[in-house]
């Protein structure tokens, strides 16, 4: 089966080093520390999103994949607490065309749902979906891995991915080199940077992104709220997440910040948004993470080979509905050769002309 070397420690490294792990493959996981975009990731679970369908396929898949994995993960594994999409009942047919599970809600189902929205309409409700922490549930995947047989060398950073006669044999470290049959690259932007002296081409979106994380607060909201101006949900814990892009209109294409913000704009915007629906008086943020997502230049997933034998890819966003699913199908191909139809859109050849 060969010795496979994973490069990142975010949950879609995570989730394909325990996939090979407990297939009994040798597997050593590579990175200088956790996933900040993994970290920094609002964890919503959904299909709700896309309309085009094939990548309507792959989110419902992946959804399926968690629930999968739900079993091994603990107190990980996500709450599948549905969506609720406020104003968007105009988009009932599209979707459920596509093959969406969904409902149509007046004001008066919302109300009973959530009796605690201040500002309420009609909306749309995905039982389907839900939410997961990425950070703790890349730990867990990990540790599973980890049991499993994996190496985990954290605190290294990749300095170069090493060739021999194009092909990939592993990577040169801050602390030596690693060898390996087969290596994934899963460390967000940073694949960009290591695929470049291969003279291979990555494009990616500019995508910086802000997650206000508020202090606790009583349990109020069930469902992940999709407003016209901002998702918001609340943990475990009754802390709010609230991510700082807009939410997609009318569940369309996601749009997200193309430049920096001032971290006091993005509390002050979040924080009125959340009043407006919810009545948490003058509930403060406790932190704001940031991280550079890693969106690849059409928006879509790239998964599997790129062109120079022994190294593949696994970089996507959104990588919280995907890890699952794309560590399935990826190892499979890597252990038995045979192309997943599922993948066969998402591969880096096509942006090259």
């Amino acid at each position: 089966m060969g010795r496979y070397l994973i490069v990142g420690a975010g949950l879609v490294g995570a989730a394909l080093a325990e996939r090979l792990a407990r297939a009994e493959a040798e597997v050593v996981v590579v990175a200088e520390g956790p996933g900040r975009a993994t970290e920094a990731s609002f964890g919503w679970l959904n299909a709700s999103t896309a309309r085009d369908p094939t990548y309507v396929a792959l989110r419902a898949a992946g959804l399926a994949a968690w629930r999968r994995r739900a079993p091994d993960l603990g107190a990980t594994a996500p709450a599948w607490s549905g969506t609720l999409a406020l104003d968007a009942p105009g988009d009932a047919g599209e979707l459920a065309a596509l093959g969406r599970d969904l409902a149509r809600l007046d004001p008066a189902a919302v109300s009973a749902l959530e009796p605690a929205l201040a500002v309420s309409g009609p909306a749309l409700r995905f039982p389907r979906e839900g939410a997961i922490a990425p950070g703790p549930a890349a730990r867990k995947l990990l540790s599973l891995a980890a049991a499993n047989g994996a190496r985990l060398l954290l605190g290294q950073r990749v300095l170069s991915i090493l060739a021999d006669d194009g092909e990939a044999v592993g990577v040169e470290t801050s602390s030596g080199l690693v060898l390996a049959d087969h290596t994934i690259l899963a460390a967000g932007t940073g694949v960009a940077e290591l695929l470049a002296p291969l003279a291979v081409a990555l494009p990616l979106r500019h995508r910086p992104g802000e997650l206000l994380i508020t202090a606790p607060a009583p349990a109020m909201l069930r469902h992940v709220l999709v407003t016209p101006e901002r998702e918001i949900r609340q943990d475990a814990t009754g802390r709010f997440l609230i991510p700082s892009s807009p939410a997609p209109a009318a569940h369309g294409a996601v749009t997200g910040l193309e430049r920096p913000f001032d971290m006091d704009d993005i509390a002050r915007a979040s924080l009125a948004v959340l009043r407006r629906f919810l009545p948490v008086g003058d509930l403060d943020y406790e932190c704001i993470l940031s991280a550079a997502r890693p969106v690849p230049g059409d928006g879509l997933p790239v998964i599997g080979p790129t062109g120079i034998d022994g190294l593949s890819l696994a970089v996507m966003h959104s990588g919280a509905t995907l890890a699952a699913i794309a560590a399935e199908l990826l190892a499979d191909e890597l252990k038995t050769g045979i192309s997943q139809d599922l993948l066969a859109p998402y591969r880096l050849t096509r942006f090259r002309t």
